[in-house]
């Protein structure tokens, strides 16, 4: 199998000949630019000119060398992340700082620092007036997207890789009105301002549907996958009441996969940290076909078990090693035995991509991240895991 006959296979819940392999394909499955340095090093490649994909968290775009030693099957497509669009960074005291494209200002450390913080917001109070004077942020440009899709077509011509896109500006339906108006805040709109953070979630979400829309009028075509992040778990649980969930965040991102699906076949790529067990059967409800990043050291993701119970009707993108206890801080043989595990669990079947548990962090020695991404490369082939 070719690259995206490959992805094509795992995403249909088919077995291909090997599990197919993503390390850069997403902002949520790369690697820190730090890390991205270090562990070029360790394998002898040449460190080409750094160019950010996303400032926030730091990620580098991988280059082809990279992707090449760990025979990635999957190539980006995207538009450049929300916060790293005309980007301006400047120093405030002893930190850099930014304003991004949503008006709220980030901070990283200059002595020490590993991502940008959101620390200061547009959106003052929980108001209808604060919403009428807010200036929202518009889609990129016709000419930024007509560009992507020349780059898409060619990709897609002259290449076999899956191609990976997404055109949402900012965080999730969820996530972003926390980015406009400090996290604590919008949770208690969500319960003391009904009518406000209604409207904030609606009207994001028909910026994200205007975005999505001239993006895919270009790039539609030749994607296989489609990401959106909105994080709703933490460690252990729900970040907020599921009924409240359900009933006030769940129609909104319904609505954004109803206008993305007239648009492309892509299969669409969910991405929420933590314990999202309990999420799953809304997600396959809504129409989403793919679970990242599977953190499998949380609450209730036992791999086995979500396999067993959610395997049929979703792809697993991630949980291929763990990124809190195994990747960091293991041996490298711990690291080996870890992806196996999870191989084993995940891969038969088809319906699952491998990816470290989120992006892979500073401080992680390379030798372990060589090590995943090589056993993954052997191990994952079909007659390793198939039972």
């Amino acid at each position: 199998m070719n690259h995206r006959e490959r992805v094509l296979t795992a995403l249909n819940h088919r077995e291909p000949d090997r599990v197919p392999i993503d390390l850069g394909a997403t902002i949520v499955t790369s690697i820190v630019k730090k890390t991205y340095i270090e562990l070029k090093q360790h394998l002898g490649l040449p460190l080409e000119q750094i160019t950010m994909l996303d400032y926030v968290q730091q990620l580098p775009y991988v280059d082809d060398a990279l992707m090449e030693r760990f025979d990635v099957d999957f190539r980006l497509v995207q538009l450049p992340a929300a916060t790293s669009v005309g980007v301006d960074i400047f120093e405030e005291g002893g930190y850099y700082a930014f304003i991004d494209r949503w008006g709220s200002k980030l901070h990283m450390p200059k002595q020490g620092g590993l991502y940008f913080d959101w620390v200061d917001f547009p959106i003052k109070e929980a108001s209808q007036s604060a919403l009428d004077n807010y200036h929202w942020p518009r889609p990129d440009s016709d000419e930024v997207n007509a560009q992507l899709g020349q780059q898409a077509k060619a990709l897609y011509e002259t290449t076999d890789y899956a191609l990976v896109g997404s055109a949402v500006i900012g965080g999730g339906i969820f996530e972003q009105p926390a980015r406009v108006m400090g996290l604590q805040n919008f949770l208690m709109a969500l319960i003391s301002e009904p009518a406000f953070a209604d409207r904030l979630m609606e009207t994001i979400t028909d910026i994200y549907i205007e975005s999505c829309n001239k993006y895919l009028d270009q790039v539609g075509p030749y994607i296989q996958v489609f990401t959106f992040w909105d994080d709703l778990a933490s460690q252990n649980g729900w970040m907020i009441n599921p009924e409240i969930y359900r009933k006030r965040i769940k129609p909104n991102q319904k609505r954004l996969v109803e206008a993305i699906k007239k648009k492309t076949d892509a299969k669409l790529f969910y991405h929420s940290c933590g314990a999202t067990r309990g999420l799953i059967p809304d997600l396959i409800e809504i129409g989403f076909d793919i679970l990242n990043p599977v953190q499998v050291s949380a609450k209730g993701m036992d791999t086995r078990e979500l396999k067993k119970d959610f395997g049929r009707d979703i792809v697993f993108w991630g949980g291929g090693v763990d990124t809190q206890h195994v990747l960091p801080f293991g041996k490298p043989q711990e690291v080996v035995d870890e992806v196996k595990r999870r191989i084993d669990d995940l891969a038969p079947g088809g319906g699952f991509v491998f990816a470290a548990v989120h992006n892979i962090q500073a401080f992680v020695p390379p030798e372990n991240i060589v090590a995943a991404f090589d056993t993954a490369l052997e191990y994952g082939k079909s007659p390793a895991f198939s039972k």
